[in-house]
C-alpha cells in the first residue's frame, strides 16, 4: 500500500520468477494436457489425495562441523551437481574503492539544492507494513533516487518549485545491472543492489575455495548521500550467486542469493564473500542442511547488513536446498520456498528463519502440496503461516465406452501452518481445473481469484485456523491478477477481460455474497499494464482517492472485407494500429467507483503512434508513479515528469538520457 509520512522538517523506499514459471509450465506439459475433442465432457474420476498430513519437526536443520564433512556430504548426496573441469579457480572481482569515482564506477555531480519542508508523499507499494521492498525509485519527499539507464540518479524533486527540479548526481558502473535501491529512514544512506558476472580467469587464491567456472555475483553498495551532489561510497559488499530478493526492516537490509552447489574433481565450492578488499568463504558452520532427504542443488545465502552503521559487520548464513524463488518476509521471520516434483505431483518446501536485526536463526521446515503464484499467496498472522497453492496432478479419465486415459488436472488449496511449519488447517480442492491468478490475505480473510473462462472471486474465512472455509464466491467475466485493499470491506482488482485491461472494485461487506461494486474497462483491442504483474507499479492513496497505473494500448482496428480481391495483383491495405503508452490517473471511491481524471505520457508530439515509432520509444514508457504533496511524478527510463495532481497540467520535465 502507499504509506504516508508527516514531518515538520525535511527528512534527511523478476527474471528469476519468469524463468521459474517457464520451467514449471514445461514440466507440467511434459505430463500431458487435458483431453478435448471426443473426450470433452466425459466423466472424470479424480484420484488425487493430499500426500501430506503434517510437516517435519521444528528446527530440522544442522550445520557442518568442517569443510571435510560438507565435502563428503555433497559427494554422497548431490550427484546431480557433479561435473569435472581442468581447473579449480575463478577470478577475484576487483574491489570497489571506499570513496570517489573510478573507471568502473563513477559519480557525476551537477548542482546543489536546498532542502525544503515536506508534509505528504507516497512510498513504495509494499506487502507488509514496516518491511520495505527494493524498488527502482525511492523518495524522502524532497529528493528522488531513481534507477534508469542502468544508472542511479539523485534528483532535486522541485517540491517547493517544480522549475528547480533537476539531476544532482549520477552513479553508474560498467558491466553491472542495478536491481533495486533502499533509502534509510533519515535519508542519509542509499543502498544499491545489483549483479555482475565474473568470467573465468586462471588465478589461484591461497586458501579460497572457488567455483569451477566463472560466477555471477550480487553486490550491495552503501552510499552516504548527506551531500546529494557528491555521494560517497562507504560500504562495498559482494557475494557469489544470483540475486533472488531482499527486504529492509529498520536499518537492516536482508539480501537473499542463490548459488549452484558444484563438485569439481571431488571438491565442492563454497560461497565467497568480498567485503571491502577482503575475500573469504562462508564457513561450513554457517551452512545448514536438512536431516531429511532434500534437494541440495543450491546454496541459498541470507545476508544481514546495517546500512546506517558502517562499523557493524555484515552477517551471512546459508542453507543447502532447492533453488529458492518466492519469499515472504514478516517483521520477525523470513520464509524461503522452493518447488519439487514428486512423480506426478509437485510440492513446496518452506524454511522459516527468525530475524532480529543481524541475527538469523533457521527454526523450522515444512512442506505443502502445490506451489504459490507469488509472495501475495503467503502470509503470517497471529502466529500462523498461511499459503494458497495450485497443484497439478495426473488423473484417470474414462471415455463413454470405458477406455481409461491420463489427463493433467489442477486443484487449488489453502493451508494453515504453525510456527513449526506443521499443517494444522487445510482447505483443499476449493476449485478444480483452474489456476490461482491472484491472492491477498487480510487479517482473518483471504481473497483468491482463479481463472479459466470466468473469474471466480473467493472469500475464505480463516478465523478458525484449524478449519478454513469458503464463505463467499462471485463469478464475473475476466480475471484479476493483483488484489489490493481499498479498506477492510473493499478490494481493488487489476487484471484482464478478454484482451483488454479491467479494474474491479469488490465489495466484501457481506462475505457470503461478494459483489463487483464497480469496474472500468479500457475500450481498445489490446491493453496491458505492468501493475498486473509488478505491484510496485501500482500507486494508490485512499485519502486522496488516487489510483495511478501504467497502461499500454494497441488499438488494432476491426476490418471487414466484403469480398476477396478479383485478381492476383489486387491487394487490400490494412489500416495501421494505434499505439499509446503512459499512465492512467483515476479518482476512486466506493460510491462512484473509477473515474478517469486524465492521462500522462512521455511520448511527445503525438497521442498515438505506429508500431515502429512505438517500439523505438520504449525508453519513454512510464513504469512508476509517485506523488509529493499535489505533484504527480511519472518515471520512464529517459525522463522524470512532473504534473499537477489537481488538473494534470505539465509542470516540468527532467531528461535522464
Amino acid at each position: 500500500m502507499v504509506q504516508k509520512e508527516v514531518k515538520k522538517k525535511a527528512p534527511v523506499y523478476g527474471l528469476v520468477g519468469v524463468l521459474s514459471a517457464v520451467i514449471l509450465i514445461a514440466m507440467i506439459y511434459s505430463f500431458g494436457t487435458t483431453q478435448v475433442g471426443p473426450f470433452a465432457g466425459s466423466p472424470i474420476h479424480t484420484s488425487y489425495t493430499s500426500p501430506l498430513t503434517t510437516s517435519t519437526e521444528a528446527a530440522p536443520l544442522q550445520s557442518f562441523s568442517s569443510y571435510s564433512e560438507l565435502n563428503s556430504f555433497v559427494n554422497s548426496n548431490n550427484a546431480a551437481s557433479r561435473y569435472y573441469v581442468t581447473t579449480e579457480t575463478m577470478p577475484m572481482p576487483a574491489p570497489a574503492p571506499t570513496q570517489g569515482p573510478t573507471a568502473e564506477g563513477s559519480i557525476s555531480a551537477f548542482s546543489t539544492s536546498s532542502n525544503g519542508a515536506i508534509k505528504d508523499f507516497s512510498t513504495t507499494n509494499i506487502q507488509v507494513a514496516g518491511v520495505d521492498e527494493a524498488d527502482s525509485v525511492k523518495t524522502d519527499g524532497t529528493y528522488l533516487y531513481v534507477i534508469a539507464n542502468n544508472s542511479v540518479y539523485i534528483l532535486d524533486a522541485g517540491s517547493t518549485d517544480p522549475q528547480t527540479a533537476k539531476v544532482l548526481a549520477k552513479i553508474n558502473e560498467n558491466n553491472t545491472y542495478f536491481s533495486g535501491i533502499y533509502l534509510s529512514k533519515d535519508g542519509k544512506k542509499l543502498a544499491i543492489i545489483g549483479s555482475s558476472y565474473q568470467p573465468y580467469i586462471p588465478e589461484k587464491r591461497e586458501g579460497l575455495i572457488v567455483p569451477a567456472w566463472g560466477a555471477s555475483t550480487t553486490f550491495l553498495r552503501v552510499y552516504d548521500v548527506t551531500n546529494k551532489v557528491s555521494p560517497t561510497l562507504t560500504r562495498n559488499f559482494t557475494i557469489t550467486g544470483n540475486y533472488v530478493n531482499s527486504r529492509m526492516i529498520g536499518n537492516y537490509v536482508y539480501l537473499i542469493v542463490n548459488e549452484n552447489v558444484q563438485v569439481n574433481n571431488g571438491e565442492v565450492n563454497l560461497p565467497i564473500v568480498f567485503s571491502g578488499t577482503a575475500a573469504f568463504n562462508i564457513e561450513p558452520s554457517k551452512i545448514f542442511y536438512s536431516r531429511a532427504p532434500d534437494s541440495y542443488s543450491t546454496y541459498t545465502t541470507i545476508v544481514s547488513l546495517n546500512i546506517v552503521d558502517d562499523s557493524k559487520p555484515q552477517k551471512e548464513t546459508s542453507i543447502m536446498m532447492g533453488y529458492s524463488n518466492t519469499i515472504y518476509v514478516s517483521a520477525e521471520n523470513i520464509y524461503l520456498t522452493y518447488q519439487n516434483w514428486n512423480g506426478e505431483t509437485q510440492d513446496t518446501t518452506i524454511y522459516r528463519l527468525k530475524v532480529n536485526q543481524d541475527n538469523l536463526i533457521f527454526e523450522a521446515k515444512g512442506v505443502v502440496p502445490g506451489y504459490p503464484i507469488n509472495q501475495y499467496a503467503m502470509d503470517e498472522y497471529n502466529g500462523y503461516f498461511r499459503i494458497a497453492v495450485t497443484t497439478w496432478f495426473q488423473d484417470n479419465a474414462t471415455t463413454s465406452d470405458g477406455a481409461v486415459f491420463k489427463v493433467s488436472r489442477q486443484l487449488n488449496s489453502l493451508y494453515v501452518l504453525n510456527m513449526n511449519l506443521n499443517i494444522i488447517g487445510r482447505l483443499e480442492r476449493f476449485k478444480m481445473d483452474e489456476s490461482i491468478y491472484a491472492a491477498r490475505f487480510m487479517g482473518n480473510k483471504c481473497y483468491v481469484v482463479t481463472f479459466k473462462q470466468v473469474d471466480p472471486f473467493f472469500v475464505i474465512d480463516l478465523s478458525s485456523p484449524n478449519a478454513p472455509k469458503v464463505v463467499g464466491e462471485l463469478k464475473i467475466p475476466g480475471y484479476s491478477s493483483y488484489l489490493h485493499p481499498y479498506d477492510e470491506n473493499h478490494i481493488i482488482g487489476v487484471g484482464k477481460e478478454n484482451s483488454t485491461l479491467k479494474l474491479s472494485l469488490f465489495d466484501v461487506t457481506n462475505v457470503n455474497a461478494p459483489t463487483e461494486a464497480a469496474k472500468y474497462i479500457i475500450n481498445a483491442a489490446y491493453v496491458d499494464s505492468s501493475a498486473i504483474y509488478d505491484p510496485h507499479a501500482f500507486l494508490f492513496d485512499r485519502q486522496k482517492q488516487l489510483l495511478v497505473i501504467p497502461v499500454s494500448i494497441n488499438d488494432a482496428p476491426t476490418v471487414f472485407i466484403r469480398e476477396p480481391p478479383t485478381s492476383i495483383d489486387s491487394s487490400i491495405r490494412m489500416p495501421e494500429s494505434n499505439y499509446w503508452q503512459g499512465a492512467y490517473i483515476f479518482s476512486i471511491n466506493i460510491n462512484s467507483g473509477f473515474t478517469l481524471k486524465g492521462k500522462v505520457t512521455h511520448m511527445d508530439n503525438t497521442t498515438t503512434q505506429n508500431q515502429e515509432t512505438y517500439w523505438m520509444s520504449s525508453n519513454y514508457w512510464i513504469n512508476r508513479a509517485l506523488y509529493i504533496d499535489n505533484t504527480l511524478y511519472t518515471l520512464s527510463n529517459y525522463r522524470v515528469q512532473l504534473n499537477s495532481l489537481n488538473n494534470l497540467a505539465l509542470l516540468a520535465k527532467i531528461e535522464l538520457n
